[in-house]
Formats: structure tokens, sequence, C-alpha cells
């Protein structure tokens, strides 16, 4: 597909690409995040988590007790993507004022608990804008990212993450929630909106391998 004006459209592995150049160019970060959930039959306080994190996947988090956190949106892992998932489509979303591309990906596994993945991406900073994941109980879960530079790298500020879709019981799926106190792990919600406030980044300090043990 060309996009207007007669100028090549990049292909959708080429786009996801520059997705990843720019994402591995911070190798390791921390960050404090503040996490509102309001989902049904759940009453979560407020929490405040320390997120440490370094390429390609690691994570360690800090808290005081429980804390639910929306894994989809916190690791944006492009080889695990390409892995289990196969580009259909790729179209320039012309819907807002920023150059943005719309993807249109399906599982390679029918196991996939996903029916299809919309991912779309700022054309210009090559930053995930939002993912649309739908599941195949009918629900749909929506993350929705928002960024700021910090020290000279263009990172998450605010993460919201929309689930919305049947009232069926949801077949056994990947927690989305890291458990910090390693109490159960919750389902994936039917309903509500988790929200996440990032702040104090320290970007590319040279974590240590040491932090991401499991105890």
């Amino acid at each position: 597909m060309s996009a207007a004006g007669g100028d090549a459209q990049p292909s959708g592995e080429e786009i996801l690409k520059k997705v990843e150049a720019s994402l591995t160019a911070v190798r390791d970060y921390s960050a404090d995040l503040d996490v509102i959930a309001d989902v049904e039959r759940m009453n979560v306080p407020p929490m405040h988590v320390r997120m440490y994190f370094k390429q390609p996947d690691k994570f360690h988090f800090e808290s005081e007790g429980f804390a639910m956190l929306p894994r989809e949106g916190l690791a944006f892992n492009i080889s695990r993507i390409l892995s289990r998932f196969s580009i259909d489509e790729v179209e320039e979303d012309t819907s807002g004022q920023e150059k943005m591309f719309r993807l249109l990906l399906r599982p390679r596994d029918e196991r996939a608990k996903s029916t299809k993945l919309l991912v779309y991406i700022d054309a210009v900073h090559w930053k995930p804008v939002r993912i649309i994941s739908s599941l195949f109980d009918g629900r749909t879960m929506t993350a929705s990212f928002q960024h700021e530079q910090q020290d000279g790298h263009l990172m998450p500020s605010l993460l919201t993450v929309q689930f919305t879709g049947s009232e069926a019981e949801a077949a056994e799926q990947d927690s989305v929630a890291e458990d910090i106190s390693r109490l159960a792990r919750p389902r994936m919600p039917r309903k509500g909106t988790i929200t996440v406030r990032y702040s104090n980044y320290e970007i590319n300090a040279g974590l240590s391998d040491d932090i991401f043990k499991r105890e």
C-alpha cells in the first residue's frame, strides 16, 4: 500500500523495527508509578510502586503489599509481538493531527486469547500510542499512552488501560497484574479502568541484573 502523494509506505515490520530502535535507546530505567484501579467487584486503594526495567524485558517492582499493574502497557516487546502475531494490514491513520500508522495483527496460534490486535504508532517519534486487544470471549482491552521528555528521551507519562465487553465469565488467561507480595494473581478484569502515572525517572543508570533476580 502506498501513502498519499506517492511516497512508499513502510511495511508493518519496518514500522515495528523503528519502534524497537526508539525503545532500545533506553537500556534501563526506574520510575515511580502511581496507580489507580477502578474495576468491577474490586475495591482497590491507590497504589505507589517503584518500577525497575532493563532491556529486553526485565522488571522488578517495589511496593508495600499488593499492587495491580497492567502489564500489557508496561512491556512493549517487538520481538515477542512478531513471534506471536502476523501483520495483516498497515494503514496511515489521518483521523488526528499527528501522523500515525495503524497496524492490524492476527495471532499465529489459534489457541491465543486475542483474536486480533490493533496497534497505533506515532510516525514522528515511533512510539506506541494505543493498543486495542480483542479477546475471544467478546471483551476488549484498550491501552492508551502519553509521553513526555525525560533526560533527552521520550518516556511514558500516563498509561490508561480500559476493559470493556461481555458479561460472560472469562476463560483462563495470562495475568494483567504483578503481585508484589506474591499473593494469588487475578484474572483480567471484565470491566474497569487502570491508570498509571509515571514520575521520578532515572534513565540509563546501569541497573545491575541482581535487582531482577527472583527471591
